[in-house]
């Protein structure tokens, strides 16, 4: 499951680090119905060069995301979801301004919906 992120730098009124930041995904909610699905967070072509992805943290407690590996020059990371439980995880995808320094949050939402 391949799921683009793009980032932006817009100064003021952004969604994320005290409005200087932007960032949405596509898809914008992410239902994981397979078991042992590889979700893959991309930035997107239009997200500029200055923009890595540092790491991925989740409210995970059930267990069921392996541990993330970062991919492509820290342009991508990869995860393992078991979805073997429902539950809605609450993620944060860590991308750094290497411009700037800052460190900006992007939560999507993931849903967990195993098929049974």
């Amino acid at each position: 499951m391949n799921i683009q992120l793009t980032v932006a730098y817009v100064a003021f009124g952004g969604n994320t680090g005290q409005g200087a930041y932007f960032y949405s995904y596509s898809p914008d909610i992410i239902q994981v119905t397979e078991k042992d699905t590889k979700m893959n967070f991309v930035l997107s072509d239009a997200t500029d060069e200055r923009f890595i992805i540092n790491q991925l943290v989740s409210t995970d407690a059930n267990q069921q995301f392996e541990p993330a590996l970062l991919e492509q020059g820290k342009r991508s990371i990869r995860v393992m979801n078991k979805n073997t439980h429902s539950q809605l995880t609450m993620v944060s995808v860590l991308v750094q301004d290497t411009t700037t320094g800052a460190y900006i949050s992007c939560d999507p939402q993931v849903l967990n919906v195993p098929d049974e």
